[in-house]
């Protein structure tokens, strides 16, 4: 019985003070401000050639491209080139006001009952340009690919 009774105790004793060590200062995050990166000219001058006139702040993405972000028409777009210079794709944000005609009567027409919410003309250097347009129809998300003349691909 002197046995059992002295287990519990050290049990007991050790359990505490396991758990009676202090928490830990909570970790604060450092939060790093975002600088605007220089591209290099050679991708600048090939931006240029393209999107003649227009100012755009530059990133860097993952892929290690070089992305122009800017406001063209009241359309945002980004725009992603290579290191090189050579153009990859681009990137166009439409509200519903502002998409083309054929594509918002397009849509329309397939989906009466939907809701247009936004869309995306995506141009790149190895397929055909086209639209992904984002539609609420009865309670379901969907994106619609269109091409340039209006044409839904199912």
């Amino acid at each position: 019985m002197r046995k059992l009774v002295l287990i519990f105790f050290v049990a007991f004793v050790t359990s505490g003070t396991t758990f009676a060590q202090k928490k830990s200062a909570k970790k604060t995050k450092k939060v790093v401000a975002k600088t605007e990166m220089a591209a290099p000219s050679v991708v600048k001058d090939s931006f240029q050639q393209t999107f003649a006139g227009t100012d755009a702040k530059w990133s860097k993405n993952y892929g290690g491209n070089w992305v122009a972000n800017f406001t063209k028409d009241e359309v945002k777009t980004a725009a992603e080139f290579d290191k090189d210079g050579k153009w990859i794709a681009t990137r166009s944000n439409y509200t519903e006001a502002n998409l083309p005609g054929a594509v918002a009567t397009s849509v329309k027409a397939k989906y009466p009952a939907a809701t247009i919410k936004d869309g995306w003309k995506i141009e790149r250097s190895d397929v055909a340009s086209y639209y992904k347009v984002n539609i609420q129809d009865n309670g379901t998300e969907k994106a619609v690919l269109i091409n340039e003349a209006g044409t839904i691909a199912e």
